[in-house]
C-alpha cells in the first residue's frame, strides 16, 4: 500500500513538473524567437532529436528489462511446479507409511508457500524488495525443516533404498527453485535509471514547451498528453 501511494505521487509530481517546464519551455522559445527576430530554430533539431531520442531509447530498456524479469518469474513458478510434482512422485517410492507421511508434509509445506504468495505484500522502498509476510515465511522454516528430516530419517546409511537417491534430490530441487523465487523478488533496475528516467522525462517537457513556441496559440492538449503516458 506505502508503494502504491508513493508512485502515484511520483507519477503526479512528475505530471505537475511536466506542465510546469512545458510552460517554462514554451517562454523561452518565445523570448528566444522575439531576441532573434522570429529566425529558424531548425540548429537546435539536432539537440532535440538526440535528447528525444536517448528517452525512447531508456525507456525501451526499461519496459524490455521488465518483461524479461516478469518471464523469468513466470519461469520459475513453473519450475516450482514441476519441482513439486516430480518429489511428490518420487516420495511414493519409500514404503507405505514413509510415503504417506512424506506426502502430507509435502502438501503442508506447498500449501504454505501457495498461502506465502497469495498474502497481500508490499514493495520496501530503501532495500528494494518485496515486502512478504514475515509471520508466514517463519512457518515455511519448520515445514521445510521437518520435510527434509523426515525424507533424511527415512533413508537410513545402513540399509541403502533407491528411492533416497531420487526423492532426496527433487526435494532439493524444489528447495533451490523456492530460493531463486526469493532472489528473483530483489531483481529491479538500478535507482539511477530512475532519476535519468524522471529527468529527461521534464527535459522533453521542456524541450517540447521550447518547440511549441512557433504556434503563437497554447494547446492545452498537446500539453496534458505529453506528461500523461
Amino acid at each position: 500500500m506505502m508503494f502504491m501511494l508513493f508512485a502515484v505521487g511520483i507519477a503526479a509530481v512528475f505530471f505537475i513538473g511536466a506542465l510546469i517546464s512545458l510552460n517554462y519551455g514554451r517562454r523561452l522559445g518565445l523570448q528566444y524567437r522575439k531576441h532573434t527576430n522570429g529566425e529558424s530554430t531548425a540548429g537546435l533539431a539536432t539537440v532535440e532529436g538526440a535528447i528525444f531520442g536517448l528517452m525512447g531509447l531508456l525507456l525501451a530498456f526499461t519496459i524490455s528489462g521488465a518483461l524479461q524479469r516478469f518471464d523469468d518469474r513466470r519461469q520459475l513458478v513453473l519450475q516450482e511446479a514441476t519441482a513439486v510434482t516430480a518429489a511428490y512422485d518420487r516420495l511414493g517410492l519409500f514404503g507405505s507409511n514413509d510415503a504417506r507421511e512424506l506426502k502430507r508434509k509435502l502438501e503442508e509445506y506447498v500449501r504454505a508457500r501457495v498461502d506465502l504468495y497469495l498474502m497481500r505484500h508490499d514493495f520496501l522502498l530503501l532495500r528494494r524488495t518485496e515486502d512478504f509476510s514475515r509471520e508466514q515465511q517463519n512457518q515455511l522454516i519448520p515445514l521445510k525443516d521437518g520435510l527434509w528430516n523426515a525424507a533424511v530419517a527415512a533413508c537410513p546409511k545402513s540399509d541403502y533404498q533407491p528411492a533416497c537417491s531420487l526423492a532426496l534430490p527433487a526435494l532439493n530441487s524444489l528447495f533451490e527453485v523456492a530460493r531463486l523465487r526469493a532472489g528473483a523478488a530483489e531483481k529491479h533496475p538500478p535507482q539511477i535509471i530512475y532519476a535519468m528516467l524522471f529527468g529527461l522525462g521534464l527535459g522533453c517537457s521542456l524541450l517540447a514547451g521550447f518547440g511549441m513556441a512557433a504556434s503563437a496559440a497554447r494547446s492545452w492538449m498537446h500539453m496534458i498528453c505529453l506528461p500523461v503516458p
